[in-house]
């Protein structure tokens, strides 16, 4: 967005507010057509790709100017990015009085905050980075699997992540539908072409779902000052319970994330039959909240650092990319992604430390394994995990159950570079969590075990090392983000 002039609301309501009509003032209009409808209200009409919307001004908190277009934000902490149309920015209401709209010095209107509150509303986010506060209509979500059609219900689902698509058929959108019991979910081609809402001001919506970047259901709670919500929808990782990615540039999406609060626990061979390096037991605290990516980093979000930054992609060993997690990548090649990240989104990303990586692995739990203390069967992807890809290959993230922080994939499949030089006792490593490094750092520490190795490697607590420069077809990464409070 351009960050030059900005127009502040009071400018903008002398210009695109001419006089009242005949009817805005008690006077029938000439010609007696629609003479009798009533009183008006103040709205400003929004008009871009997705077709027009409608939000009363009483209910808006600021407008800026964007070239060409407007972004408006709501009290709710809705925004939407279009041009004005200054034809219909007073429309006919049924009843009550018509009213100036009051404007506070700094160009905000004075508002009455209630009348737009919904029960429990629905959340759409846009892939131009706007939302919109909703009521999701249809309830019926049809999907082309691998297995075949499946028809998905509203009331099954927690969140609907779309991709893709275009305005006419011949490129449907890719769908990732996640459903309200832990760890189901759902990949496929979305045969539905629009998504029918009514927003919270009443206004009767067919969206394109070529425009929609996911869908949230039940997402905000009924009782929520339009503060509160405001905080919530312009900080979405704040949604309890939920993931969020950030917006790069173009419309496509960062890494899918979820907040761990932090805090204390235990770090190290709490069952004391692991091994040295995994010794002493530490009492860690972590003293800030962050985001860590709810899977490995994929190829598909990789290939597209590759693109951007016109370097070499990573082969695939021949087990193909899109959502299978990226390997033969190195800690730089790691590194280099979560800066290229930093620098599209304006957020601070980079790898987890060793602390941060078992804390978010255990998931509060103190076992071998987040799920308990044996390996069981098909739990994940290792060498004699009885899986389906055991000691072969790498499998597509989130096969598996998540661990209790909702993570995928921290026990197997493939070992994830973290920030810490390789050191092999804990009795140095801060008890805040930090990165242990030194200069010029031989190994660095990789985590959670890998396809190609037994159960044992993949305990919470393992810790394995690897050349910094070295690639492997078992070794990718995981994200973490930093929070701004």
């Amino acid at each position: 967005m351009d960050q030059g002039y900005r127009c502040p609301l009071f400018a903008l309501l002398l210009f695109l507010h001419p006089p009242a009509p005949a009817w805005a003032t008690g006077t029938q209009p000439a010609g007696g057509e629609g003479g009798d409808a009533g009183p008006a209200t103040e709205i400003f009409h929004v008009r871009n790709g997705m077709g027009g919307f409608e939000v009363p001004v009483a209910q808006v908190e600021r407008v800026e100017t964007a070239g060409a277009e407007v972004v408006l934000t709501t009290i709710w902490g809705e925004r939407l990015t279009g041009v004005l149309d200054p034809a219909v920015q007073t429309r006919p209401r049924a009843g009550g009085e018509a009213r100036e709209v009051p404007v506070d010095p700094n160009g905000r209107p004075r508002h009455d905050a209630g009348g737009a509150a919904l029960a429990g509303p629905d959340l759409l986010e846009f892939r131009n980075g706007d939302r919109l506060r909703v009521r999701i209509v249809d309830g019926d979500y049809l999907i082309k699997t691998a297995q075949g059609m499946q028809m998905l219900h509203r009331d099954q689902l927690r969140t609907l992540g779309l991709a893709g698509g275009s305005e006419t058929a011949e490129e449907r959108a890719q769908v990732m539908a996640r459903f309200n019991t832990p760890g189901a979910m759902a990949r496929g081609e979305l045969i539905n072409g629009r998504i029918a809402a009514r927003s919270a001001y009443g206004q009767s919506l067919s969206l394109p779902v070529h425009a929609v970047n996911r869908v949230m259901f039940d997402a905000l709670p009924a009782d929520l000052t339009p503060a509160e919500s405001r905080a919530l929808l312009e900080a979405p990782w704040r949604l309890a319970g939920r993931t969020f990615h950030d917006r790069l540039p173009g419309g496509d999406s960062g890494p899918e994330l979820v907040v761990l609060r932090g805090g204390r626990f235990l770090r190290g061979d709490l069952m004391g039959d692991g091994d040295l390096d995994e010794q002493p037991v530490s009492d860690i605290s972590l003293e800030h909240p962050f985001a860590i990516g709810l899977h490995e980093v994929t190829f598909a979000d990789y290939d597209r650092f590759c693109t951007a930054a016109a370097r070499p992609c990573p082969g695939d060993s021949g087990w193909g990319r899109g959502d299978r997690p990226v390997v033969n990548v190195t800690w730089e090649d790691a590194r280099a992604y979560t800066a290229w990240l930093s620098e599209q989104t304006g957020k601070r990303y980079r790898l987890p430390t060793d602390a941060e990586w078992e804390y978010a692995a255990r998931g509060g739990t103190t076992t071998r394994y987040w799920w308990g203390s044996e390996a069981g069967t098909a739990r994940a992807n290792c060498a004699g995990c009885d899986g389906l890809w055991d000691g072969e290959r790498s499998a597509p993230v989130g096969e598996f159950p998540p661990n209790p922080f909702g993570l995928y994939d921290t026990a197997g499949n493939v070992w994830e570079w973290v920030a810490d030089c390789y050191h092999d006792t804990f009795a140095n490593a801060p008890a805040d969590g930090g990165a242990l490094d030194k200069p010029g750092c031989g190994k660095r520490v990789i985590r959670g075990g890998a396809w190609s190795f037994p159960p044992q490697e993949m305990r919470s607590a393992n810790r394995w090392r690897d050349f910094p420069s070295r690639q492997s077809d078992d070794t990718g990464f995981r994200v973490l983000r930093e929070l701004d409070f």
